[in-house]
């Protein structure tokens, strides 16, 4: 294997959420993953998240914390799934340090499917972070359930998470103008993927590439998938994933990328970066998960 110059991330409030959020080892989940990148959710792809987690008589819940208006966000999404044939889904919303509470507890215990709204992710990983709640979440998708989130729902699936906010960026100035050492902002996420993976949403639509390749070259060995508005890339047992919806999924491998360097200003280079775009349809199997620079 190539030798490669480790890149020094600093990791947003690392020493707070670290290890609260890091995910335990990977253990074969029989669950799948809805990550939809934003935007848009079509009814085909909301109508195919309910159809994996078992249809009208399947228990779901949808956590709608990360919004700056969880009721409205938990009404727009129950709404939605009740019209496509979901018969048992409620919102489940509490104050921050409330998880645990019983009544809480017991929604997300009987669930067979759990869906992230979109906001922001930093203030998700607050609220769930280190909690019996957030346990039982990975026990839904380790015994057969569905994890889904849409933007900072998707957000919160790796390990590494990426939080919006660029280091380097002035004031007025546009974020993530190159491709370039210590700009990125991370924090730990909740870890769903495998640790080698990097999840980045409103991909195309925002243009986003700068920041997902500079996350993966700081890591060397990472692989980074960035999932456009109105698409959702699912993850099946033993990492078989298929696209669906109306734009694509990028994907950026970096296992046999030849060293990282960088020059004066910070700009990463590498050779051997791998590339794929996916449509709806195309199917992509998640690399295994190895060391993480």
């Amino acid at each position: 294997m190539a030798a490669y110059k480790k890149i020094n991330l600093i990791l947003l409030a690392g020493s707070l959420l670290g290890a609260a959020t890091a995910a335990p080892a990977q253990t074969n989940p029989k669950g799948h993953l809805f990550i939809i990148g934003g935007g848009n959710r079509d009814d085909q792809v909301i109508a195919r998240f309910a159809e994996l987690a078992g249809g009208k008589s399947a228990p779901m819940v949808v956590i709608p914390l990360a919004s700056g208006d969880p009721v409205d966000a938990a009404k727009t999404q129950v709404d939605q799934l009740k019209r496509l044939g979901a018969g048992d889904v409620e919102g489940v919303i509490f104050k921050k340090g409330e998880a645990d509470r019983e009544e809480n507890l017991a929604k997300v215990r009987r669930a067979k499917a759990v869906f992230f709204t979109g906001g922001d992710q930093v203030t998700l990983v607050s609220f769930l972070a280190g909690t019996k709640m957030l346990e039982e979440i990975r026990r839904i998708y380790d015994e057969g359930g569905v994890v889904g989130g849409t933007s900072a729902g998707a957000a919160i699936m790796s390990r590494v998470m990426l939080t919006g906010d660029d280091r380097l960026a002035g004031k007025d100035e546009e974020s993530f103008r190159a491709i370039r050492s210590s700009a990125v902002v991370t924090a730990e996420g909740f870890g769903f993927v495998p640790a080698n993976i990097v999840i980045d949403q409103h991909f195309l639509a925002r243009k986003r590439q700068n920041r997902l390749i500079s996350v993966v070259l700081e890591h060397p060995g990472m692989t980074g998938i960035g999932i456009d508005e109105a698409t959702a890339f699912i993850v099946g047992p033993g990492g078989e994933a298929e696209v669906l919806g109306a734009s694509l999924v990028t994907v950026f491998e970096t296992a046999a990328a030849g060293p990282v360097t960088s020059d004066a200003l910070g700009h990463l280079a590498a050779k051997g970066i791998t590339m794929h775009l996916l449509k709806s349809g195309d199917k992509y199997t998640l690399p295994v998960s190895g060391a993480v620079k």
